[in-house]
């Protein structure tokens, strides 16, 4: 548990393309933070595989950040180790990112997740047919010796139109729903750095996961490390 209460700032984003809802620590001296562990992401419930992908969506936009990242390798050996298979408490996390030799640790959690899914059904399609309407019709027609000659042609008197009803399989995409919440801890001191929430509509989840990691590191940018000089 944190040693000690540090007042957080609760910041909604701003920025047109982020929705995320994040609380700052607007007390932390952030320019001490440089390398960071991501401790990885807990797969949802029936959904194997989902924490690696999300794991991977913030490592990406941590090093967009300017962060310096641990490689998964050496945080998966370490958790082995210590044989922890879920996500780790405040005291663990630490420790375990002391040992890393880092300055803070991403703890995080997939807090909803229903794939896209495609669903089948039979819609109605109407097709319009027109067939011309013969009749049978006398023409008179003089002939050159000033009699007259009657013939029977067929012509149209207009259009009969067939309307047939058939049934046809459309294939429907249906979105899911994806939500995240991350913390970033400082190591040394076990503050929060910060802590944020997102959630969005799924048709991609690995683009999703991306998305919504960027809009959180986006709406935290103020903690974000100065470039180097």
């Amino acid at each position: 548990m944190l040693r000690r209460f540090v007042p957080l700032l609760a910041v909604v984003a701003v920025a047109a393309c982020s929705t995320a809802n994040v609380a700052i620590n607007r007390n932390f001296d952030y320019a001490r933070v440089h390398r960071v562990a991501v401790l990885g992401f807990k797969d949802y419930a029936r959904q194997p595989g989902s924490g690696d992908i999300v794991t991977g969506a913030f490592e990406q936009s941590l090093l967009n950040a300017g962060y310096n990242l641990v490689e998964r390798g050496a945080i998966t050996q370490i958790l082995a180790e210590r044989k922890i298979s879920g996500l780790p408490d405040l005291e663990m996390a630490k420790s375990i990112g002391q040992t890393l030799g880092v300055d803070a640790v991403l703890l995080g959690q997939i807090t909803d997740l229903v794939e896209p899914r495609s669903q089948m059904t039979k819609v109605d399609v109407v097709d319009d047919h027109s067939d011309p309407i013969y009749v049978h019709k006398t023409v008179r027609a003089q002939q050159p010796d000033g009699t007259w000659s009657e013939s029977s042609q067929q012509v149209i008197e207009g259009y009969r139109t067939t309307h047939t009803i058939r049934r046809e399989p459309r294939t429907y995409t249906i979105s899911g729903r994806l939500g995240l919440s991350a913390r970033l801890v400082d190591v040394k001191s076990g503050e929060l750095i910060w802590s944020g929430s997102d959630s969005t509509n799924v048709v991609s989840f690995e683009d999703s996961s991306r998305a919504l990691s960027d809009d959180i590191l986006k709406a935290v940018k103020s903690t974000w490390p100065s470039p180097a000089k």
